[in-house]
């Protein structure tokens, strides 16, 4: 498995425009179309590139709150809740992290209310020990994935 500079430039060609035509990023790069299709199918068979994702724009479809939460959490409840939490659709992402937290959780709301909720119902599960909420006030620079 190799990776050149021509692979970067076109990964970055794509990034945030997954479905741009081989064309585009060959002129763009000055390259050939075929080289830009060889090197894209190589890097997914290689699994450099995972797949093309759709971008969706949460404020469009009201969801404009964002919130951090860092959650304490039983070592021995550990997999009960993680399971459970990933089947929450708004739970955007979830990590496992060391420090003063255990999980951190990523959640995408429409509102207050709807952020409320999520705590005061989904937090209250067996083995969560405590919880650090934070919410994002305005982004200085916005998340590729939800444009939040």
């Amino acid at each position: 498995m190799s990776f050149d500079q021509l692979d970067l430039r076109i990964i970055r060609s794509l990034d945030g425009a997954g479905r741009k035509p081989y064309r585009m990023i060959a002129e763009e790069l000055s390259v050939s179309d075929s080289t830009v299709r060889k090197r894209i199918n190589r890097m997914l068979d290689d699994g450099i590139i995972k797949g093309f994702n759709v971008l969706l724009n949460y404020q469009a479809l009201g969801r404009i709150i964002k919130a951090f939460i860092g959650l304490r959490v039983n070592p021995g409840k550990l997999k009960e809740i993680v399971k459970h939490l990933e089947m929450n659709p708004d739970i955007q992402v979830l990590y496992r992290t060391t420090g003063d937290v255990d999980l951190f959780v990523e959640l995408i709301c429409r509102d207050m209310e709807e952020l409320n909720d999520f705590l005061e119902s989904e937090l209250t599960l067996d083995g969560i020990t405590g919880t650090h909420v934070t919410v994002v006030i305005g982004p200085y620079k916005r998340c590729p994935c939800t444009g939040i």
